[in-house]
């Protein structure tokens, strides 16, 4: 096989949308108004590129950027082909991803209409190929101008769409019949920017006597001393009616050296042959989540040779890990939700991912690195990629391999009904599922593919007096395709028809997921929207949604205001603001901290992130608290532009305060108190593969550290182990002075407190807090600060942008804590280290 990438110098233009197919001979003759780009490509980067355009995540550029919906897009590209790549059996081209129309044209051919952007166009293009100079022309448009209204009749009330709040038409009914991602026409966080163009990679692969279509590996058993592997690989002999022998190889490499090799000959028939290896690894390294052991992963190669030709399947990673979806009954009500890897229960510690900017087609592989790393480092264990968005490209897969997040994938549906009474849509979802199965099956970090997002709930709860009776538009997707393409092509990932779901209440806390909404945050009363205690009610067996919201970093909101005035009551702070916010940030800062009304920026900034932190972090806790819950995905982790809303990572990728308090509730060595009847219950958690044995300090200390009440107890927490280890009594203290506390002393487990009043009513004095051991190695610059008496919040006022290993935290008196700045240049002055505390 060859393969000749084509994703350099193609040009753009664009006309109405009337020119279509048709049109397609005058668009080749224009010999101006053509945009130089690459692929790959959205119509919006080279708009913004030759000024036609302003950013579109900025101030309110978006509005004037709509335009680019009526219009048709084209899209040329030149290209030399030489002989060797004629010669082929088989030519092939691949478009990995149109969005979301379009034509392709080769040569003056039209080879076909497309109308996905979640799985390639491909097409045998050996006859319409030429030696030497080829021409490819392209027609994508954005997708919604072929859907009428009466297209969308038996389902417009039941398509949610945001349409609200004064900021414009955000959201569209059609969308239901476009298979794209549905946020780009609006959601609660993000705005109306209608993405279209070619985001993936474009090539042309020319093939000979053999293809290899696909390859499927999964573990089927794990021991100390040995890993079993199936392999399944998909041969294509490219002839006609001829049949020959053919050897197919599996070869397994760690660390640039041979683990396991097996290898077979069969009898190739003419077309697709399936055939089935099985593989014995001796003592296999093991794939692990983030915190619970190594990610180790493996080099899994793949041959096939008949005679003198031999064909190669792309080199990729793999895992050796085992997965089950436990829904063991708790009771005769009840089940779990809980992932085992290798055997093991895991509490999943994550998140809800959204792709990280409007303008989707544009994301690095250096951004998606740098969000991926970031969840790393603040203990993720999993992301659900939600929806709404899209199946992510390669990069984000593999970084979740190496990074140990596992992924909860769900189908791109989301919050409406959808047209599968329709033939066509039937079988687009079909080849949609069919190829995001086969090409992400063999990643370790795959644990589920869920059905849809709140689909199920919405049926029975919001679109109950809009439906039919006995009409669901979507059923069919998730319980009859769904479930068939995932078990024919990667029956070792669960499948679940759609989040949340479960039990008679497709929203309920028996059985299955939950999205935690309405409860506190989005709650009418004002009250339980801003009281972390509210979590502790939670009983859910898996909470995959919910959150709470809190702005950007300042150097973020100067940016997308774009050289406007900030003012939080302008219209463009009020268009990057979430739907949901309602006040709530404010009424927060004034519970906890301040009266917020005269708040300049500064101060609403670090109130509204401490808020947001305070929030994360004890319903993190709270969540985790509950040993039937088996994981918290709060909403969401990143952002796809500057707004206030619910992430802890902003579109610039600077992390707000909450980014601190989240790493802290998912630490996998840690402690949360709890009081219950007066006794104060000690959790501990201990995610890693070792046990954890410390002497700890317990009792009660009052702010200034005058006060001290308390004893020492040697504790063990087992291995991959969540419970309560101890328990002792709350005493008749006052809580208006001091804290009950449990200090492990060991480094890598932090203290943990007891909350027991709002902050603003606590007697907290002002900390004298002290800088000393500044030692710089390798690029990072570590210090320790220390407090005699209770400092609330300790940060540091350094530049937005620099990380650090922790901030944000507080220090009970008499406590050290050892702080990295892990990104500090040579430039880098000690001096700036400034340690704030808040007292209010």
């Amino acid at each position: 096989m060859i393969r000749m990438n084509l994703n350099e110098d193609w040009e753009l233009t664009y006309e109405d949308l009337s020119w279509g197919v048709s049109q397609a001979p005058a668009v080749l003759a224009k010999e101006s108004g053509w945009m130089v780009c690459d692929i790959p490509c959205d119509v919006h980067t080279p708009l913004i590129k030759m000024g036609i355009i302003k950013e579109p995540n900025e101030a309110l550029n978006s509005f004037e950027c709509e335009w680019i919906e009526d219009r048709s897009w084209w899209f040329r590209k030149r290209f030399v082909v030489e002989e060797d790549m004629l010669r082929h059996e088989r030519v092939e081209l691949t478009l990995e991803s149109l969005d979301a129309e379009a034509d392709v044209f080769l040569n003056g051919f039209h080879l076909g209409h497309h109308r996905s952007a979640f799985y390639p166009f491909v097409s045998e293009i050996r006859r319409q190929l030429k030696r030497g100079e080829n021409l490819l022309l392209i027609r994508v448009t954005s997708g919604l101008e072929r859907v009428s209204e009466e297209d969308i009749a038996a389902i417009r009330d039941c398509v949610s769409v945001e349409g609200v709040g004064g900021r414009g038409g955000r959201g569209d009914k059609r969308r239901s019949y476009v298979r794209k991602p549905q946020y780009v026409y609006g959601w609660d966080w993000g705005p109306r920017i209608a993405t279209c163009g070619i985001m993936k990679d474009v090539y042309v692969c020319g093939y000979e006597r053999l293809a290899v279509r696909g390859v499927r590996v999964f573990t089927q058993t794990v021991s100390e001393d040995q890993a079993r592997l199936k392999v399944k690989v998909e041969v294509e002999n490219l002839h006609p009616y001829k049949s020959f022998d053919g050897v197919i190889r599996f070869e397994l490499l760690f660390n640039d050296g041979s683990v396991a090799v097996e290898s077979k000959t069969e009898h190739l028939r003419s077309g697709l042959n399936y055939v089935s290896l099985t593989v014995d690894v001796r003592n296999p390294q093991l794939w692990w989540p983030n915190g619970m052991g190594e990610q180790a992963l493996h080099i899994a190669r793949v041959s096939v040779s008949s005679d003198d030709v031999t064909v190669r399947h792309p080199d990729f990673k793999y895992g050796i890990r085992t997965l089950k979806l436990n829904m063991d009954r708790i009771n005769d009500r009840e089940r779990l939700f809980a992932f085992e890897i290798n055997g093991v229960k895991t509490f999943c510690k994550g998140a809800n991912w959204i792709p990280a900017d409007s303008i989707y087609g544009r994301v690095s592989d250096e951004k998606y690195d740098t969000l991926l790393r970031e969840a790393k480092d603040a203990h993720f264990t999993m992301l659900r990629v939600w929806g709404g968005g899209l199946y992510e490209k390669d990069v984000f897969y593999e970084k979740c391999d190496a990074y140990g997040i596992l992924i909860w994938q769900d189908f791109m549906f989301s919050c409406a009904m959808y047209p599968d009474y329709e033939e066509w849509f039937r079988l687009e979802t079909e080849r949609e599922m069919d190829y995001q199965t086969r090409r992400l099956r063999n990643h370790p970090c795959m644990a589920l593919w869920s059905g849809c997002n709140e689909n199920n709930w919405g049926f029975r709860d919001w679109w109950r007096e809009k439906k039919q009776e006995g009409f669901f538009g979507g059923a069919i997707c998730y319980n009859l395709i769904a479930p068939k393409i995932v078990e024919r092509n990667c029956p070792y990932i669960p499948y679940w028809n759609g989040s949340p779901y479960g039990g008679e209440n497709p929203n309920g806390n028996k059985i299955g997921d939950r999205h935690h909404w309405g409860d506190c945050t989005m709650n009418p009363d004002m009250e339980k929207r801003i009281t972390p205690e509210e979590y502790d009610k939670t009983d859910s067996k898996f909470i995959s949604e919910y959150g709470y919201i809190g702005p950007c970093a300042k150097s973020s909101i100067v940016r997308y205001h774009a050289g406007n005035p900030v003012r939080r009551d302008g219209a463009i702070w009020k268009h990057h603001t979430n739907t949901f916010e309602k006040d709530t940030v404010v009424a927060g800062i004034s519970k906890h901290y301040i009266d917020a009304d005269n708040l300049d920026l500064d101060g609403y900034l670090l109130y509204a992130g401490l808020c947001q932190g305070l929030m994360y972090q004890y319903s993190l806790e709270a969540i985790r608290y509950k040993t039937n819950c088996w994981g918290s995905l709060f909403w969401m982790y990143d952002d796809c532009w500057g707004e206030v809303g619910w992430t802890i990572l902003d579109y610039y990728l600077k992390r707000k305060p909450s980014y601190y308090y989240v790493k802290r509730a998912f630490a996998p060595l840690k402690l949360i108190l709890r009081e219950v009847n007066g006794l104060v219950n000690v959790m501990g958690v201990n995610d890693t593969g070792k046990p954890a044995s410390f002497e700890m300090e317990y009792g009660y200390v009052s702010f200034d550290g005058s006060a001290r009440a308390t004893k020492k107890e040697y504790l063990t927490l087992p291995p991959y182990s969540r419970g309560i280890v101890f328990q002792f009594e709350k005493g008749a203290h006052d809580f208006l002075e001091g804290i009950c506390f449990v200090k492990p002393e060991k480094v890598g487990i932090e203290p943990a407190t007891l909350r027991t009043n709002v902050f603003r009513n606590l007697h907290v004095i002002e900390a004298s807090l002290r800088v000393r051991d500044v030692s710089r190695s390798d690029g990072i610059v570590s210090f320790t600060v220390s407090s005699d008496t209770y400092a609330h919040a300790v940060h540091f006022g350094l530049e937005e942008g620099m990380l650090l290993s922790d901030e944000y935290f507080d220090l009970l008196p008499g406590e050290s804590r050892r702080i990295e700045v892990l990104n500090a240049s040579k430039d880098f002055r000690t001096e700036e280290i400034t340690p704030i505390c808040v007292v209010v």
